[in-house]
């Protein structure tokens, strides 16, 4: 089912529903799911995210690929 499918499906169900406790519980989950997506950087982690890209591009600091870290990760999680 396609996302466009899903909302409009969302709609008419949600249209159709009386109970408002459960309309309200539904109302959070889509308030909380909103406000996760508008989540923003303060200005000191910006300024911390610049300092590492400068250091990144002095060859200051240590990178890795996606597979090493993927590789990483991995013999993290079977301990």
């Amino acid at each position: 089912m396609t996302t466009l499918t899903l909302r409009k499906e969302l709609h008419k169900a949600i249209d159709s529903i009386e109970d408002s406790k459960f309309l309200e519980a539904v109302y959070t989950i889509i308030n909380e799911k909103t406000q996760e997506e508008e989540y923003g950087l303060s200005s000191d982690q910006w300024k911390e995210i610049d300092y590492r890209v400068t250091l990144h591009n002095a060859g200051k600091s240590k990178s890795y690929t996606v597979e090493e870290t993927m590789k990483h990760v991995k013999s993290r999680l079977k301990k």
